[in-house]
């Protein structure tokens, strides 16, 4: 499986977690370090999130899967996926086209999620060119309080770790991760598209 199909339209435009949040669960009282500890969230976050990181969106964003043809089933790859923004492809002619929205049909339930042509109705004809059908699709949550408990946990942990272990180096031996982030990432990591 790989993610090089998949890029990201646009970001989140909120963090998942505030300084405040932050700093209650890994027991800071002081304000002298809050833009570190912002720089610490953005790097946790970097970790889950998108392609590069897990597979998963915390906040709402925009991804793009990007195709050589239509195929009977897409699978879009990444989690949680709210919407299809649109469905395009380059036609025949070489122009682009949008698909309308009541010719395919979304199932957000399966995992991974699929599109597929509406009932009745088939995918339009592409021309032969690589990237001739793009899936424009949404992500993530608008409420950070709505982002699963243990990805806030694993990014607590990772900025509390951060925060703790400044130094590349130190006299005791030190983790990569905390205790506990591998296997909640492992829980939530998400599979590519198929090559």
């Amino acid at each position: 499986m790989s993610w090089d199909r998949v890029s990201v339209l646009t970001g989140p435009t909120e963090r998942s977690m505030t300084i405040d949040d932050i700093k209650c669960r890994i027991r800071i009282d002081t304000n002298v370090d809050d833009a570190l500890l912002m720089r610490f969230i953005q790097g946790a976050e970097s970790l889950i999130d998108g392609p590069l990181g897990i597979g998963y969106a915390l906040m709402s964003q925009t991804w793009r899967l990007s195709l050589d043809s239509f195929c009977e089933t897409i699978y879009l790859p990444g989690a949680p996926i709210k919407s299809v923004a649109s469905v395009n492809y380059v036609d025949t002619a070489g122009a682009d086209q949008v698909v309308d929205s009541a010719n395919w049909h979304l199932d957000i339930r399966s995992t991974p999620v699929r599109l597929v042509p509406a009932y009745g109705t088939t995918w339009p004809a592409t021309r032969g060119q690589n990237g001739a059908v793009w899936v424009d699709y949404v992500l993530g949550e608008t409420d950070s309080d709505n982002i699963e408990a243990s990805l806030i946990d694993a990014l607590s942990l990772l900025v509390g770790h951060r925060d703790a272990n400044r130094e590349a180096t130190s006299e005791i031996k030190l983790h990569s991760l905390p205790l506990g982030v591998e296997s909640i990432l492992a829980e939530y990591r998400q599979s590519g598209v198929a090559a």
